[in-house]
């Protein structure tokens, strides 16, 4: 067990090493660390590993500490964090558009890169503090920092329940990358948030205590949803609907009431209509009808108030639970359907590494069917795992493949052999003569694409030899 003691030691080395160091803000370095490290005690991260590995998570850049340093002055556990957030900073990922990329796949391939959860949440932490800031930075440079946090680390920060990363990460990302859109929603929020909540605060109140009349023991919450999630709902309204403002959009805001069985659902929510007018064409009947997500719950629209509508979703407390941390979570189904298949295999995942559920070691180990590489250019190529150069080759192109004489991973000479690692930056070489491949190949080729491109190219040489 490691000594907290060991987090007061890293904040102290952070200040020492980088006490002349300032960030494009002006700011000194050393408080970009110490409000990591901060963001991190504030949901609940209290591992001095992790607390420590974030005052020290750019100790390595400074040249002035090795990782050999690390693992005599704080054990090789924090070595091993400090050293991985250096590798994952360096890698061809750090330096992609993931808007040109599929979410599921450029969330994989982050996931992957990363062995240790613990350099994961450090990571995220660094992007919502440095997400604050990078209004700072060039123009071009603000909109790539947005778009990452906007497609990948708002997506892995769903993964991991941890909502208030969530909502910094898109709310700061969609103010750069449209300003105009966000402050005119901030704007309207401005102007109808003292009504909304003072009646958000007397409904939730008169639910509970009419429930408790009827025998019904629930509990109610409520919730304004954050700019960019109403951004995304207007647009939605725009697609479908004669939109006309955001007032007409009616789930701004929310209640939900945890009950006990699904016959209290349906009696809670008849208790309801008898109180308010249902708003027609709202209602969804998700427990009879759940979505494809396996997410169960009723949600129905009511006028509460003259000037306010109020969608309400009713559920059971096992519901909840399932829909917030299994298999049937929002966050699988909203990262892709790629993504939900991954976890359908080890439901128990994103319960074991949430922080709401934490029940013991943290893990990644859920995204290991595919390797995820790079090309020359930068580009990803996802590829059954145990695959070859050659079956990259083939992956882009049959001539490619064909062709192929070596290849060179991370700049190094590898055998064709090799099996491709996650991460691994693969180029490779060609004679315009060559065009046909070895035999050989098909002793290690893993991809079913590389083999039958393999033995088309053999048969058709074959059958020239017996013309000629």
């Amino acid at each position: 067990m490691i000594d907290k003691g060991v987090v007061e030691k890293a904040g102290a080395l952070a200040l020492k090493i980088h006490e002349n160091c300032t960030r494009l803000s002006g700011e000194g370095y050393y408080w970009h660390l110490h409000r990591v490290a901060g963001l991190l005690e504030e949901n609940n991260v209290n591992d001095p590993e992790i607390l420590a590995g974030a005052y020290l998570h750019h100790i390595l850049d400074s040249k002035k500490y090795s990782k050999e340093d690390l693992k005599r002055d704080f054990g090789p556990e924090i070595a091993e964090i400090v050293a991985e957030y250096h590798r994952i900073s360096g890698n061809e990922i750090s330096s992609i558009d993931p808007k040109n990329y599929n979410e599921s796949i450029i969330v994989q391939t982050y996931l992957n890169l990363i062995k240790n959860p613990k350099t994961l949440i450090i990571r995220l932490a660094d992007k919502v503090d440095n997400i604050r800031s990078a209004y700072v930075l060039p123009k071009e440079n603000a909109r790539r920092v947005a778009e990452k946090a906007m497609y990948l680390y708002s997506p892995i920060c769903q993964l991991l329940g941890i909502h208030k990363f969530v909502v910094e990460l898109e709310n700061e990302a969609f103010k750069l990358l449209n300003p105009g859109e966000y402050f005119s929603i901030e704007s309207y929020l401005k102007k109808k948030m003292p009504e909304m909540e003072s009646v958000l605060e007397d409904t939730a109140e008169f639910v509970k205590d009419i429930l408790d009349e009827k025998g019904i023991p629930a509990k109610v919450d409520y919730r304004v949803k954050h700019t960019y999630s109403i951004y995304r709902k207007a647009q939605k309204y725009r697609e479908t609907k004669n939109y006309k403002g955001l007032s007409q959009i009616y789930d701004i805001a929310a209640m939900r009431v945890l009950v006990d069985s699904i016959e209290q659902c349906y009696l809670t929510e008849d208790i309801l209509k008898q109180v308010w007018t249902a708003v027609p064409g709202e209602r969804d009947d998700y427990i009879m009808h759940p979505k494809p997500s396996g997410y169960r719950s009723i949600h129905n629209t009511f006028a509460v108030s003259p000037t306010m509508y109020l969608e309400i979703q009713i559920k059971t407390k096992e519901m909840h639970e399932n829909n917030e941390f299994g298999i049937a979570s929002h966050t699988f189904y909203k990262t892709g359907e790629q993504l939900k298949k991954s976890f359908q295999t080890s439901p128990d995942w994103l319960t074991d590494i949430s922080f709401i559920k934490n029940k013991g070691d943290l893990r990644i180990d859920q995204f290991k069917k595919y390797v995820y590489v790079f090309t020359p250019k930068g580009d990803i190529k996802q590829l059954t795992r145990g695959a070859t150069p050659i079956d990259f080759a083939y992956s882009i192109h049959k001539d490619l493949g064909n062709a192929c004489v070596g290849v060179t991973i991370n700049g190094d000479f590898q055998k064709l052999s090799y099996e491709l690692k996650d991460g691994d930056r693969v180029e490779i070489k060609t004679l315009k003569h060559k065009k046909l491949p070895s035999p050989d190949w098909l002793d290690f080729v893993k991809t079913r694409k590389g083999k039958d491109e393999i033995r088309k190219a053999l048969r058709k040489g074959s059958e020239r030899k017996e013309l000629s």
